[in-house]
């Protein structure tokens, strides 16, 4: 008997952190989403090349976005932006 409840607690506490854990992803997708947006609309002095691969990301970002997979907006938001932040520094 202790050892179903033990079981069935360690299931709900993993279920419940794996949710948890999906909902920070899409916070953080539609936030990084948001930024990356702004920087672009904000950047005058981005070159062709970096405006471009940042507004494709951003396009392939969006698509994951409404394809619920979190995981890959984020990672291509993140890419993005390191992508304008280094061309911004360097200048």
């Amino acid at each position: 008997m202790k050892r179903s409840a033990l079981a069935g607690l360690l299931i709900c506490a993993t279920l419940t952190t794996a949710h948890a854990f999906a909902s920070n992803e899409s916070d953080m997708c539609a936030r990084n989403l948001q930024t990356l947006t702004s920087e672009l609309a904000n950047a005058t002095k981005l070159d062709a090349a970096t405006q471009s691969d940042a507004t494709s990301k951003l396009q392939q970002a969006k698509s994951a976005y409404d394809a619920k997979n979190d995981r890959e907006c984020v990672a291509l938001t993140q890419q993005a932006l390191q992508s304008v932040q280094s061309h911004k520094n360097s200048q």
